[in-house]
């Protein structure tokens, strides 16, 4: 007779799982709206809204990552399966903590970049509107923060999507199901 943590994996609870999924959506309609936003030849009507709604999703998923790290600290993450390997668990937690960093620079260089090159975020002006003064040079910095950092969060996209997948398709060991499902 299998034991119940056999039968049934340690899961994450429901907030963490619905904030990982909400982040995973928006993060992964940002990057194609930022890749192609930037494009030449582009129509006007297009590129705004693209810009539009990559500048103003930025603030959410910061405040979603902001959540998730408050959730995290409150509720720990389930245990990981003993099968795992001491090097493949510092791989995890490696990649978990870059991810939260990575997705916390690029929301905030975003945010500092909109803001010191004097472009509006339609939505947040009457929030966060101001808190950064304009500054060609501060925001051509966070311009190249945000530039560099997306192949940073896209390589840590790659290794997280994949570790997952091999845990959830060929492993089956039980570390997919504990994001899985969303709610």
């Amino acid at each position: 007779m299998a034991s119940l943590s056999e039968a049934a994996p340690a899961r994450y609870p429901r907030l963490s799982r619905l904030l990982h999924w909400l982040t995973v959506i928006l993060v992964l309609s940002t990057i194609p709206a930022g890749l192609i936003m930037v494009q030449e030849g582009l129509s006007r009507p297009l590129q705004n809204s693209l810009f539009l709604y990559h500048k103003n999703i930025g603030p959410v998923i910061l405040i979603l990552v902001v959540l998730r790290i408050v959730v995290r600290l409150l509720k720990p993450a389930p245990p990981l399966p003993a099968s795992l390997s001491r090097p493949q668990v510092i791989a995890a937690e490696a990649v978990h903590g870059l991810l939260y960093l990575t997705l916390i620079v690029m929301a905030v260089s975003g945010i500092i970049r909109v803001q010191a090159g004097g472009f509006p975020m339609e939505f947040w002006d009457p929030f966060i509107g101001g808190m950064v003064a304009k500054s060609e040079s501060l925001a051509d910095t966070a311009k190249a923060v945000h530039h560099y950092a997306r192949y940073v969060i896209i390589a840590l996209i790659f290794a997280h999507v994949g570790a997952a997948a091999m845990h959830g398709l060929i492993k089956r060991d039980g570390v997919f199901s504990r994001m899985w499902p969303p709610v």
